[in-house]
């Protein structure tokens, strides 16, 4: 028992120890404790001064910085996101988009180099060009200087013969027909017993203003053709009274027109009148010695023609001597015969109808009275 109670005092002995260092651990945490919120008010005192001799502008000062500083924080944290991202980058991709660069870089270099040696391929043309056009001009100048210098020679030669040359009489003068008017010869009734048939001189040839007949009816045979195929309706064969109908025959004949060796040939309205208009080509006409062997002879050869017809020569200034060629022909004929002088070009062309008017049939004429007048005599046209 008594050993018991030892243990008893043993124990609340540590105890009371235990308890004196807890008190004094508590009482330096309060001296501490104290002591903190002593300095704590002291710094905050202090702040509080600092703070409040701080200058407002020195202030802004501060904050701009902070801001920048914040603000190049950002940059900073930004670039190493792009070089991060950087070294995340597939190199295969990397490398076809270097491919692709390098392809696109040698296709703009070989077309430069075509497009440099196109330039230089047309500067050396036009180099040629050049070169060949001074030589061609070279050789015209000397060509021209020699033909100078040669014509100097034929011109010094023919001033020499010419003064040399004796006196020479006039040449025999050319016969000369000049207009002698007189008037057509009449019947016992007052009308010309000839009818006219004009003759056109022109550029030395002989061209009669004589249709045949035969030529005639294949011109309105060939328009029969048109009219029949486009089926246009004429009154008693000859009057079309559509006028569209009328205008459309023109144009399908002018189109693919009838042709003729001498004439061009084209079909035309006149009034109410279709006629057909005959225009001279270049090779339309003969010369004298043709004219009295050829057509001409075919049409005037029949003498018992001069007894119908006289013959009204249409003379171009620079013919005149063609003219005189066939009047003697002509007048070996035995035909009545006068001229006149034309401008060139003019009366070239001459018409005839087609057998269709447009239009309907005009109504018949009343007979009037006879006329008392007497029918006009065709004065002055023979010479």
């Amino acid at each position: 028992m008594a050993r018991r109670k030892s243990q008893t005092s043993a124990t609340g002995a540590n105890m009371d120890s235990l308890l004196d260092a807890l008190t004094n651990v508590v009482g330096i945490l309060v001296i501490v404790l104290v002591a903190v919120q002593l300095s704590s008010q002291e710094a905050a005192r202090r702040m509080e001064e600092m703070i409040a001799q701080i200058d407002p502008a020195e202030q802004e000062r501060i904050k701009q910085e902070a801001e920048d500083s914040e603000a190049k924080l950002e940059e900073m944290k930004l670039a190493l996101q792009a070089e991060s991202d950087k070294d995340k980058i597939d190199p295969d991709k990397l490398l076809a988009m270097l491919q692709e660069d390098i392809a696109a870089a040698e296709l703009k270099a070989k077309k430069d180099l075509l497009a440099a040696e196109a330039a230089e391929k047309a500067a050396e043309e036009k180099k040629l060009a050049a070169e060949k056009l001074r030589r061609s001009l070279t050789a015209q100048l000397a060509e021209l200087e020699a033909k100078e210098k040669k014509f100097t020679v034929e011109k010094e030669d023919l001033l020499i013969k010419l003064e040399n040359m004796p006196t020479l009489n006039a040449p025999p003068p050319k016969e000369v027909r000049p207009p002698t008017p007189k008037d057509v010869p009449r019947k016992s009734d007052g009308n010309p017993l000839l009818s006219k048939k004009e003759i056109l001189v022109s550029g030395g040839k002989v061209i009669p203003k004589v249709i045949p007949e035969v030529f005639k009816n294949q011109v309105k045979n060939y328009v029969n053709n048109i009219v029949s195929q486009s089926k246009i309706e004429a009154e008693e064969g000859r009057y079309i009274t559509d006028e569209k109908k009328a205008i459309k025959l023109i144009e399908d004949f002018n189109k693919d027109p009838l042709q003729n060796e001498f004439f061009e040939l084209k079909l035309v309205r006149n009034g109410t009148s279709i006629n057909v208009e005959m225009i001279p080509k270049e090779n339309c006409g003969e010369d004298p010695e043709q004219a009295v062997k050829g057509i001409f002879n075919k049409i005037f050869g029949d003498k018992l023609l001069t007894r119908q017809w006289y013959l009204s020569y249409l003379v171009e200034p620079d013919s005149f001597e063609t003219y005189m060629a066939m009047r003697k022909v002509t007048d070996r004929y035995g035909y009545f015969a006068g001229w006149t002088i034309i401008n060139p070009g003019n009366n070239r062309t001459q018409q005839f109808n087609v057998g269709y008017n447009v239009g309907a049939k005009p109504p018949p004429r009343t007979p009037g009275p006879p006329s008392a007048r007497k029918p006009k005599a065709v004065k002055g046209v023979l010479d």
